[in-house]
């Protein structure tokens, strides 16, 4: 619908198929035919899911002042890739991604009285989530006779080319997202006279591991900044701009840790007061890995000091090993004076 004058090498609109990349030949191949003129395709993109989810609960009695409880729930989502039910490579482009996914939680729990003035509760939970993300492979640069090296486990790449088609996405790549969390508690509640006390401690400690290829094949992009059409570039080998990285693997941990005391004191019939402190230090998430983990310091940059780590970091930046980078290997400062008072009437 529209009249586009294309620039060198093109002559006339028209390009000596001499001058045709012969990486992008091999990736036209691979790519749905069609009759229509002007290279229309269609298509349709299959995208099926099954899901479902599990809840169970088990309460037990051990004795006139001590009750047990577990808990256990679990959820599954799966989709296919659309590309695994078709042979057009197209389907792998936006939306078109497979998920298997599951997520479960457990709970125990011990309820103890001790007296009509006293109760502790004790709690032991752990959540864990996974994420599987990715296409079934189809090709590579190097399938194409294109020189780049693929990071991914899968034959797969990239490519978007403007006004035309694309060929999966960063998040259409192949990823894992697994989380576990460990947690414990523990809230002794007396009543004594005209007061309600309770004071508790949580702990918890969360492990997760985060591994993405968005850019491991190489992100290619022909934008039609070279001969004014985004397909015209591609066919000439004009890439506007390459992505190209090793995998996003981030490994990481946290602890946590709170504790609390608070007291609801009933001073008249029609007055109570809630008061309570709860401390929590601020302890950061580790990257489990060797100098995985930058930080910046003003002062360094305004004064062009350099890590002396990393010789060719820019200045500023710090890593571990470095003068003034912060104690452990979290690039944070732990900040134990955490602590929130509230008080009501």
């Amino acid at each position: 619908g529209r009249q586009i004058a294309l620039r060198a090498p093109f002559a006339n609109n028209r390009i000596d198929p001499a001058l045709f990349s012969p990486a992008a030949v091999n990736l036209a191949k691979r790519l749905p035919s069609s009759t229509d003129p002007c290279g229309e395709i269609t298509y349709s993109r299959t995208l099926d899911s099954d899901e479902w989810q599990a809840v169970t609960r088990v309460d037990y009695q051990a004795g006139a002042n001590n009750s047990i409880f577990g808990r256990y729930m679990a959820t599954a989502f799966e989709q296919p890739a659309p590309f695994s039910k078709s042979d057009n490579v197209l389907t792998t482009g936006a939306g078109g991604v497979g998920l298997d996914t599951f997520a479960q939680s457990a709970t125990v729990g011990n309820t103890r009285v001790f007296g009509a003035n006293t109760v502790n509760a004790v709690r032991f939970a752990f959540n864990r989530s996974s994420v599987h993300r990715g296409n079934p492979p189809f090709f590579e640069a190097r399938d194409l006779g294109a020189k780049l090296y693929n990071y991914s486990p899968n034959k797969e790449m990239t490519v978007n080319v403007t006004g035309g088609f694309s060929i999966l996405g960063g998040t259409q790549t192949v990823g894992i997202f697994d989380t576990n969390t460990y947690q414990v508690s523990d809230d002794l509640t007396l009543v004594r006279g005209n007061h309600q006390l309770a004071v508790g401690l949580n702990m918890a400690y969360w492990r997760m591991h985060f591994l993405t290829n968005g850019r491991s094949g190489g992100d290619w992009q022909f934008t039609g900044g070279i001969t004014g059409l985004g397909m015209a570039d591609l066919m000439i080998g004009r890439v506007a701009r390459l992505e190209h990285g090793g995998p996003g693997d981030l490994p990481m941990d946290m602890w946590y840790s709170g504790v609390y005391a608070q007291d609801s004191w009933r001073m008249t019939s029609r007055v109570t007061v809630n008061a309570g402190l709860r401390w929590e230090p601020y302890l950061g998430q580790r990257v489990l890995r060797d100098h995985g983990v930058t930080a910046f310091d003003r002062d360094n940059f305004r004064n062009n000091v350099r890590s002396a780590v990393f010789l060719n970091a820019p200045a500023g930046l710090l890593y571990s090993g470095d003068a003034g980078f912060p104690s452990g290997d979290t690039g944070l400062h732990t900040q134990w004076m955490n602590f929130s008072p509230r008080i009501g009437i």
